[in-house]
């Protein structure tokens, strides 16, 4: 400072000015973009939603050019449930950091204008493949055909199938960080974007509500509200315990990471319950074991399941939460990006209601008033 003929405050305001210049210039920097409201920057959320848009609109361009077909098949690859996989948190961390830490020269990220929009799109594209084919199918069946005497005659009657298949690969920011050839260092500052300290700042930045439904003390009050000692109660506490956990299909089981079915799956499978993986096949697992209720009988701990599209699953099932109580569910959430506690919706869409029991349990008690005083295996 004696050198420099300045004051110490100077010095300080001097070192703020680069720590914020830093900051801006990095990837970090677009957490702070949607504060410039200058005519030709648009809000990172109004970019999301213009490239949801496009991409149904490719979806439905690829309907049209196929013409008439006599069934569609959509396969959503990462996706245990075969829905559409948002994977916007890592499209964006991945393109902060390809954009700011380029080797070619990079650029900030704080400004989304038509050039870092063009960019985003690209981003965007590289990890939402759609690809498409149509198969022809022949079927022969035999089938019996009257003669002008009366008398059948088989006849082999042969029909064909046009199916129009569409492959949606959405890839995880680890999977582009390969193809793009990230940095160690480059790497890290993915994984630091998308890491729990940061996700309230990339909701706000994607407009998703980074709420989970319930403050500690609400927390509190569930917990001493749930019946003690049910197998259901249990599972929702346990469910309960992953508020705010993050969701992601591909990722799911990784970490943190969970989707709607991984979410019920892992619950029961503390409690020694073993489930299978996806929604529509937990659904076939209750009918299939006559454990399907109604909803005026939904207790703490049941499944409810959703149809939101047809997925090709059983019942078109594509969604399922755990039903805690008083009109709420717990449940990975696609559209709020994480674990959430929240009112029973959609009922329009609600397909099928299931009570998960422990069958080895009840096959004792089965096996023990019959006689046979020993469990079933």
């Amino acid at each position: 400072m004696a050198l420099l003929g300045v004051s110490g405050s100077v010095i300080m305001l001097m070192c703020i000015v680069l720590a914020v210049a830093s900051l801006i210039a990095s990837p970090f920097g677009i957490f702070f973009s949607d504060e410039n409201t200058e005519q030709d920057v648009k809000p990172l959320s109004v970019v999301v939603k213009e490239m949801d848009a496009a991409f149904a609109d490719r979806l439905e361009e690829i309907r049209q050019h196929a013409g008439s077909v006599d069934r569609e098949e959509l396969n959503y690859i990462g996706s245990a449930d075969n829905t559409r996989v948002d994977n916007w948190s890592d499209v964006i961390a991945v393109f902060a950091v390809k954009t700011a830490l380029d080797a070619e020269g990079g650029m900030d990220v704080v400004t989304i204008d038509a050039t870092r929009e063009e960019m985003i799109r690209s981003v965007f594209w590289d990890m939402n493949i759609i690809e498409y084919d149509l198969e022809k199918i022949k079927n022969q069946e035999t089938v019996a055909v009257e003669q002008e005497d009366g008398s059948l005659e088989n006849k082999t009657v042969t029909t064909y199938e046009t199916v129009l298949h569409v492959t949606i690969t959405s890839r995880t920011a680890e999977e582009q960080a390969g193809d793009y050839r990230f940095t160690n260092d480059q790497h890290s500052l993915m994984e630091e974007m998308l890491s729990e300290e940061f996700r309230p700042l990339m909701f706000a930045l994607l407009g998703k509500d980074s709420d989970t439904g319930l403050s500690q003390e609400q927390l509190e009050l569930v917990y001493r509200d749930l019946p003690e000692g049910a197998h259901g109660a249990e599972a929702v506490k346990l469910a309960l315990t992953r508020l705010g956990d993050p969701y992601s299909q591909p990722k799911a089981g990784i970490g943190r990471y969970t989707d709607c079915s991984y979410l019920v799956q892992w619950a029961y499978k503390q409690l020694n319950i073993q489930l299978p993986r996806t929604a529509a096949e937990q659904a076939r697992y209750i009918v299939d074991h006559n454990l399907a209720i109604q909803y005026e009988h939904l207790a703490p701990g049941d499944l409810v399941f959703w149809s939101y599209e047809s997925n090709g699953r059983f019942m078109d099932i594509t969604h399922v939460g755990i039903y805690a109580g008083n009109g709420k569910v717990v449940d990975a959430s696609s559209s709020r990006g994480q674990v959430v506690y929240r009112n029973l919706f959609d009922g329009d869409k609600q397909v099928m209601y299931g009570r998960v029991i422990n069958r080895w349990i009840e096959q004792f008690h089965m096996s023990f008033n019959d006689g046979l005083r020993k469990p079933w295996v």
